[in-house]
């Protein structure tokens, strides 16, 4: 029976995936690769090697966001002159494998040329199709795609492909041009079909959960990390809003959705391990997400978070929970960064905090300290907020 039931929820999964891939028949923008062809190699390494190049000048920055690890084999997809495949040829070492994947016969002559030179013998290359990598099933551990997914003429097929050749909890590193209208050259806007939003979203069709967005890191582009979703047979949850935490899948023509202009305070008591994220933050952002595929912006709703309880440890600083618990530093800080940018309120309770034994200094700057829960949370249900406890 158990059997029956993992078949049923692979095959399942396997259909889900297949038939979002197979219902792109068109390509989503023809020509885009034409250049591409026949290109003229020591032309385009004037092009793509070059300080002017965001990429190229961060990509040091944009290596160590990858973090390899020696012995990993790694595709970079549309790999171009090979910037990027020399780089990571040195990062996985010489046990590691590099596979450089591209339409173009002469790029992938020019890296195996370029590779011997420099004496790395751990690259090999791949053709690929216009709607596949052609990769084998779960022969790679990360798929890096800089400056090349808007090259995808048939983005849900050849993401299928590279889900397919990824290992389980294979990673997708995703670098591509910041598309925002007014704001981007005119060159960026005519020639990237779509913004990240809608990249985002294709990937995580394509059976991915987005899992890491460093901030700060790049300016005209954005690096993005996806993970291959470990859970066959259910639905790839979605970040709209809140990029890493509170993950959501989007129902289809759902009976009752959130509303524009709920307001909700969480009651968050809940304890959690040091290294885990507190339940009643994760609950924020599930509602905040819940928004996001419901087509709401994170203004359309007001929501308070007041900590307290066993739950207190969570709005602490790095510095003050690495020396208390032993552990690198606190995982809610960035999540209660998100929360934050997006307007909800964090609270922390006075009375909470002075029981614990932790000083006002020791809480995060992006927190509030109450008189306490109390106060919050009967000011809250005054302004008609909703009251939902996490114990």
């Amino acid at each position: 029976m158990i059997r029956l039931m993992l078949l049923f929820f692979v095959s399942t999964f396997l259909l889900f995936v297949t038939s979002s891939a197979s219902a792109q028949e068109k390509s989503v923008k023809p020509g885009v690769n034409e250049s591409f062809r026949s290109p003229d190699v020591q032309q385009f390494q004037g092009r793509f090697e070059t300080e002017s190049r965001e990429v190229f000048a961060r990509r040091k920055e944009i290596l160590a966001a990858c973090e390899l690890k020696p012995g990993q084999t790694i595709a970079d997809i549309g790999a171009g002159t090979g910037l990027f495949t020399r780089m990571f040829a040195k990062a996985v070492g010489n046990e590691g494998r590099v596979v450089a994947v591209d339409l173009s016969q002469k790029f992938l002559d020019h890296i195996i040329l370029t590779c011997r030179e420099a004496g790395l013998k751990n690259v090999e290359t791949q053709r690929c199709a216009e709607d596949s990598t052609d990769l084998p099933p779960e022969s790679i551990d990360v798929a890096f795609i800089c400056d090349t997914y808007h090259h995808f003429e048939y983005p849900l097929k050849t993401m299928a492909s590279i889900h397919r050749a990824l290992k389980p909890g294979g990673r997708v590193i995703l670098v591509d041009f910041q598309r925002i209208p007014g704001k981007s050259t005119d060159w960026v806007v005519d020639h990237v079909r779509a913004g990240e939003d809608v990249f985002v979203s294709e990937v995580i069709q394509a059976g991915f959960r987005k899992t890491r967005e460093p901030e700060g890191l790049l300016k005209e582009n954005y690096l993005i990390e996806f993970t291959k979703s470990a859970s066959p047979g259910l639905t790839p949850l979605e970040f709209p809003l809140i990029a890493s935490y509170g993950g959501v899948v989007s129902v289809p023509n759902p009976a009752e959705k959130i509303r524009s202009g709920a307001k909700v305070v969480f009651d968050a008591t809940a304890d959690a391990n040091p290294g885990n994220v507190n339940k009643g933050l994760e609950r924020a952002a599930r509602l905040l997400n819940l928004c996001g595929t419901a087509g709401l912006k994170a203004s359309n709703v007001k929501i308070v978070v007041v900590i307290h309880g066993d739950a207190t440890k969570s709005v602490l600083n790095d510095d003050f929970y690495k020396a208390r618990f032993q552990v690198e530093g606190n995982p809610n800080r960035a999540l209660i960064r998100e929360l934050k940018n997006a307007g909800v309120n964090v609270f922390v309770c006075g009375q909470a905090l002075n029981y614990k034994g932790f000083p006002a200094s020791a809480v995060l700057e992006d927190v509030g300290i109450a008189d306490a829960a109390l106060s919050v949370i009967i000011n809250a249900q005054t302004d008609g907020f909703a009251y939902v406890p996490v114990p």
